[in-house]
């Protein structure tokens, strides 16, 4: 038994909620659904990828790791497959002649090969969403640079008093930038896309992650947890009916409002998910899902993609296909994930566990 850390959660619960979680994050990647109900897509995005980001806080290191140590770790385990996946999408991207961002308004670059080279290397090293998704057609994988940074910071720094008020002081001012105000169109023309450009390992939005890591640990780890918890979970269940209201009155939310959820949300929601993880950890499928999270994160974007030009183009944009697509996704990605994690040296290479087991 590991006593260098302790959890608020048990294993099953763990498993359950990323379960859940995966489950909304290839919910809010399901085109047909989002295109079904409108703004169903911003307000997914509230909460669900977030929630990821606060889940390791409920594991608390008692020993304080060497920051070496964590970032070999954790690049092994984040970065690498980051890394990899990005070179292999976008070869497929360039093969299939794609094209998404002009980025070359922002810093005035003549759009030669010189500099197209540079730009791919700066995204390797700073994980740019915007960069992504230009060179990839996708963004989904700035969550792993992310996670990386965001995790390196907890493990190597949460003991340290000093270095945490730094951190949360930063953190909340990049919780704004990037996880409350993101980014409005259009991309090339928003300060986000400078302040990452030269951001390495997205070390800026992980550190908006940790505050929010933090500041939701906090809420649970104290002695009126029996009080805020619930609390918290009523606020989530009268923010969700007041946007879903919203919509349905005014078609639409202003950016105030949209800011003001993303602030607030992810907090609620994680308290949500604590108020009612023994309910969620009894449910197999979910625990499932849950042991091959990371693998489904990877493989579904592209499924969900193709299933969408599907029903566009053979069949309707509308709630029985958007149902069918979820769990035909799901099922598909989660079989190839189970044959993937099986095949030990493929797995290795693709999604190690150590260092080690890169060189």
């Amino acid at each position: 038994m590991d006593t260098s850390k302790y959890a608020f959660i048990s294993l099953d619960e763990s498993r359950a909620i990323k379960g859940l979680l995966i489950f909304l994050i290839v919910l809010g990647h399901n085109a047909v659904f989002t295109r079904t109900f409108n703004g169903s897509f911003h307000f997914i995005y509230t909460f669900h990828v977030q929630a990821f980001f606060i889940l390791p806080f409920f594991y608390v290191y008692t020993k304080q790791s060497r920051l070496i140590d964590c970032f070999k770790k954790y690049f092994a385990r984040l970065y690498y497959p980051f890394i990899l996946f990005f070179i292999i999408l976008s070869l497929i991207f360039y093969i299939t002649g794609g094209n998404n961002l002009d980025y070359n308004k922002v810093l005035n670059l003549d759009n030669s090969n010189i500099e197209a080279i540079w730009f791919y290397i700066l995204t390797l090293f700073t994980g740019n969403y915007y960069l992504i998704d230009y060179f990839t057609g996708f963004q989904y994988l700035w969550f792993l640079p992310v996670m990386f940074s965001m995790s390196v910071l907890k493990e190597a720094f949460q003991n340290n008093k000093v270095v945490n008020i730094f951190l949360l002081i930063i953190g909340f001012v990049c919780y704004i930038l990037f996880f409350v105000f993101m980014y409005k169109k259009p991309y090339d023309e928003n300060c986000n896309f400078l302040l990452m450009i030269f951001s390495p390992f997205a070390i800026l939005q992980g550190c908006g992650a940790y505050f929010l890591g933090k500041v939701s640990y906090n809420l649970i780890n104290n002695k009126y947890i029996n009080v805020v918890n619930p609390v918290c979970t009523i606020l989530f269940i009268l923010f969700c009916a007041s946007y879903i209201t919203a919509l349905i009155v005014k078609g639409s939310i202003t950016y105030c409002e949209l800011w003001t959820y993303r602030f607030i949300m992810p907090i609620l929601f994680i308290n949500f998910i604590y108020y009612f993880k023994s309910n969620i950890s009894r449910y197999s499928f979910l625990k499932k899902l849950g042991d091959y999270s990371f693998p489904i994160y990877i493989i579904h974007p592209p499924l969900c993609t193709t299933a969408y030009l599907i029903c566009k183009n053979y069949f309707q944009i509308n709630l029985v296909y958007a149902i069918v697509v979820q769990f035909v996704v799901l099922f598909i990605s989660f079989y190839i994930s189970t044959r993937w994690v099986k095949i030990d040296s493929l797995r290795k290479r693709t999604l190690p566990r150590a260092i080690n087991e890169i060189l």
